[in-house]
C-alpha cells in the first residue's frame, strides 16, 4: 500500500501538518518506498501487467484532480474522510480473510473499462490523501476480484510507481511538499522498500492480511480521536 496510511497519521497527529502538505509529502515518501519494492516485485515476476497498464493510464488524470481537491478540503474533513476510508477497508479485509478461494487467470478487473475507471479513482485518492492508491487496489483486487495478496501487493506497487510521480509533480508545483520532513522520510522509504519484497516472501498470505487490517484500524482511530481529545 505504499506506507502512506502510516505516514499520514504521523504527520497529522505528531506535527499538525495541513492536508495538502500532508498529501504531497506523504506521496513523495510513498513513491520512494514503492519504487524500490516494485523493482523487486518485477524481478520476482509477480506483477500482473494486464491489470497494471490500464489502471496506470486512468491514474494520470485522477492524480491531477486529487491535488485540486486537496486544496479545498478542511483539516477536520480530511481526517474524517481518510479515517472512514481506513475503517471501511478494515472491514473489507476482515471479510476477505474468511474466503479461501483465489481467482486465477482473468477476472472482471481485467476489463479495460473497469480497470481505467479504477485507475481514475486510484489517482484521485492517491493525490488527495498521499497514499499511493493502495486503498483502491485492495478492495478491487484482493476483495472483489479475489486475487492472491502477494499478486495484489506486487501489482499495486507497480501501478503506484507509474502514477504517483504525476501527483508528486503537481503537489511540488503548488508548494505542498515539506522538504525538511520529506527528505528523511524518503531516505527511510528507500531502505524499507528495498527490503520489503524479501520480507513479504517469508510471511504467509493470511499473515500479511492480518498485519494490514491491524495497521488500518490503529491509523483510523488515531486520526478521528484527535478531534475529540
Amino acid at each position: 500500500m505504499g506506507g502512506g496510511f502510516i505516514v499520514i497519521p504521523l504527520l497529522r497527529l505528531g506535527f499538525g501538518v495541513g492536508p495538502s502538505v500532508v498529501a504531497g509529502t506523504s506521496l513523495l515518501f510513498v513513491l520512494a518506498n514503492v519504487g524500490t519494492s516494485a523493482i523487486g516485485y518485477i524481478k520476482q515476476k509477480r506483477v500482473d501487467f494486464s491489470l497494471a497498464v490500464p489502471i496506470s493510464i486512468g491514474g494520470v488524470p485522477g492524480s491531477i484532480i486529487g491535488v485540486l481537491i486537496a486544496h479545498r478540503i478542511s483539516a477536520a474533513w480530511f481526517d474524517y474522510a481518510y479515517g472512514a476510508l481506513l475503517v471501511g477497508l478494515f472491514f473489507l479485509i476482515i471479510r476477505r480473510r474468511s474466503e479461501e478461494a483465489h481467482q486465477t487467470g482473468k477476472t472482471f478487473a481485467h476489463i479495460w473499462g473497469i480497470a481505467v475507471g479504477a485507475g481514475v479513482i486510484l489517482g484521485l485518492f492517491s493525490s488527495l490523501f498521499g497514499i499511493g492508491g493502495g486503498i483502491v487496489m485492495v478492495p478491487l483486487l484482493l476483495v472483489a476480484a479475489k486475487l492472491p495478496p502477494h499478486v495484489v501487493s506486487a501489482t499495486s506497487g507497480f501501478i503506484i510507481l507509474c502514477t504517483a510521480p504525476v501527483g508528486v509533480v503537481a503537489h511540488a508545483l503548488t508548494g505542498d511538499i515539506d522538504w525538511l520532513v520529506a527528505v528523511p522520510l524518503t531516505l527511510g522509504g528507500l531502505a524499507g522498500g528495498y527490503i520489503a519484497p524479501s520480507i513479504a516472501k517469508r510471511i504467509s498470505s493470511p499473515g500479511l492480511v492480518k498485519l494490514l487490517a491491524a495497521a488500518l484500524l490503529v491509523a483510523a482511530a488515531g486520526l478521528v480521536l484527535k478531534h475529540f481529545a
